[in-house]
């Protein structure tokens, strides 16, 4: 399809003076466009430009368009929560903002790769996307959860790991589970919350509606059924509570409810 917009865009045979593209393709973008908007959400709006001047055909392999590629990432992390230079300490997620929507195992599987060779805890995100196979779109959210998490942190379109990135990859799976919940209570507000809720009440379960309802204030129905879904399999996994899919109940952890009681 690239090819055949291409070719009628260069042989004018079409009666236009310009086309749009809307892709997460950060490669076909690069390779097809003479102006690369990068979007931004809440409100939407155009955060950055970037001219492509280069002619046509372009070689996908060349340093001029790899060069390209790699300003489009860095133009696309540097919005994102922590994002930007590796000083700068970031702004903190707030209760109803959105959530990366990442598996834990997926996350997991980028910091065991980081820790090897060829990257050693730094990664040009265009050739880590290579070595995972995973889309532009799959690759941004791994990294925002990793960066949000506090495992790696984002700069100029590489992903460089933490020492506490390192720290979880070398561990085992009963301290990863402890290193991962203090990560969630410390930066995911939502999750804090819940945990929090869970705590003070003297049944020690609540439903999930609780917390839709409070979700649906800053986002739509998709968006906040999304990140509840998303705290919740992040708490689970870390053990801050469990869930039942069949209720609707969030409650405490089954060994916690012992020993207070």
């Amino acid at each position: 399809l690239r090819e055949d917009i291409l070719e009628l865009w260069e042989t004018g045979k079409i009666p236009t003076k310009a086309i749009l593209v809307v892709s997460h393709n950060i490669e076909e973008a690069v390779m097809m466009a003479d102006r690369v908007l990068v979007f931004a959400s809440d409100p939407g709006r155009v955060r950055d430009e970037l001219p492509v001047t280069l002619s046509r055909p372009r070689e996908v392999e060349s340093s001029e368009v790899r060069g390209l590629i790699d300003k489009v990432y860095g133009l696309m992390t540097a919005g994102a929560m922590r994002m930007g230079r590796i000083t700068d300490k970031g702004v903190k997620l707030g209760l109803g903002d959105r959530l990366p929507d990442v598996e834990i195992a997926r996350m997991e599987g980028i910091l065991e790769l980081l820790v090897e060779e060829p990257f050693l805890g730094r990664a040009d995100l265009p050739k880590l996307a290579e070595e995972t196979e995973l889309s532009d779109h799959e690759l941004l959210d791994v990294s925002i959860a990793l960066n949000l998490l506090g495992f790696a942190l984002l700069d100029h379109g590489d992903i460089i790991l933490t020492p506490l990135g390192k720290q979880y990859v070398l561990a085992g799976n009963a301290e990863r589970k402890q290193i991962f919940a203090q990560q969630l209570q410390e930066n995911v507000p939502l999750v804090a919350y819940i945990r929090h809720g869970l705590v003070q009440d003297p049944s020690g379960d609540l439903h999930e509606d609780l917390f839709l309802k409070l979700l649906r204030f800053s986002l739509d129905e998709a968006d906040a059924t999304s990140a509840l879904r998303v705290a919740i399999e992040w708490g689970r996994y870390a053990d801050l509570f469990e869930y039942n899919f069949n209720t609707g109940i969030l409650n405490m952890p089954k060994d916690e409810e012992t020993a207070t009681e």
